[in-house]
């Protein structure tokens, strides 16, 4: 029995994404430094940009990112759990590529 949740063989979720949260890396940072890898083309202007949203979508990303990293390791893999976060990944870089090129959005100011 697994010590997480009762089940035999993964942690649940919701704590490994407590874990991620309180993991005491610098999320922020970390998640910047993920998106300059992922984004080539905006590289240079990631360091520079400060605003609350893209802080805040850098901490997301980063957490996502280590939650992927985390359920790639995992023996019998969660195939769809880890698609879904990889799905969530690519949407960050899309809100962040938007992000940096100017776009406006609901779900940023």
């Amino acid at each position: 029995m697994n010590e997480f949740n009762g089940s035999s063989s993964h942690p649940d979720e919701d704590d490994m994404l407590r874990e991620q949260m309180n993991s005491g890396i610098p999320l922020i940072r970390a998640g910047r430094a993920r998106l300059r890898l992922a984004l080539p083309r905006h590289r240079d202007i990631i360091p520079r940009t400060r605003t609350p949203a893209f802080q805040s979508l850098c901490r997301t990303y980063e957490v996502t990112a280590l939650m992927v990293d985390k359920l790639r390791k995992e023996v019998p893999c969660r195939e769809e759990l880890l698609a879904e976060y990889e799905q969530i990944c690519r949407g960050i870089e899309d809100d962040a590529n938007a992000m940096l090129d100017g776009e406006k959005s609901d779900r940023w100011c």
